[in-house]
């Protein structure tokens, strides 16, 4: 058997044999000092493995040493970096949470809202109903209304009056609410 402190020098020379010597004197021990930072056992055996693999991968860059300080170093950063990257992931995964939650919250008050102003348009009286819709939810001038319905422009302008009064005593509130709302979005 080679001598453990020789181990590196062999692998760096692309020693299969060396690199399967090395594996097996230290695998076991490096898992379980791994299970004692992370606390999971297969997650413990993936990382000691990506040890592993980047010291083979990364060979030509070795230094002669004795590998021992050396794994128990590369496991110790490989779990201190997995549980960094864990802290990152569950934070991101909090915020977006919580802003999902927030965004839901925001688009039920706006839902309730547009209900809100759905039914005091549904209060109008039918033709007055009939025009404010015309001009305010499909831009239809006063002059193109009139047309439509064979009314005068005056009408029109009468009807979208009484609309947007009834409306503003339906409303007030609302409005209020939504005034507040667009100045939180800047």
């Amino acid at each position: 058997m080679k001598a453990k402190s020789n181990l590196f020098a062999f692998i760096k020379k692309s020693d299969e044999k060396a690199f399967e010597i090395l594996f097996r004197l230290y695998y076991e021990p490096l898992v379980g000092f791994c299970v004692k930072i992370i606390q999971d056992k297969d997650l413990a055996k993936g990382l000691v493995q990506e040890v592993f693999i980047s010291i083979w991968e990364n060979r030509e860059n070795l230094r002669p040493q004795s590998p021992s300080p050396y794994l128990y170093r590369a496991v110790k950063n490989k779990c201190f970096n997995y549980l960094r990257h864990q802290n990152v992931k569950q934070e991101f995964q909090n915020e977006f949470k919580n802003q999902d939650i927030s965004e839901q919250v925001e688009n039920d008050e706006i839902n309730d809202k547009l209900i809100l102003i759905h039914n005091s348009i549904n209060k109008l009286p039918a033709q007055c109903k009939r025009i404010f819709i015309m001009s305010r939810m499909h831009g239809l001038k006063h002059k193109e209304i009139a047309e439509e319905l064979g009314i005068a422009v005056k009408t029109v302008k009468n009807q979208i009056g009484k609309a947007l009064k009834h409306l503003k005593r339906e409303l007030t509130y609302l409005i209020i609410c939504l005034i507040f709302y667009a100045l939180k979005l800047f």
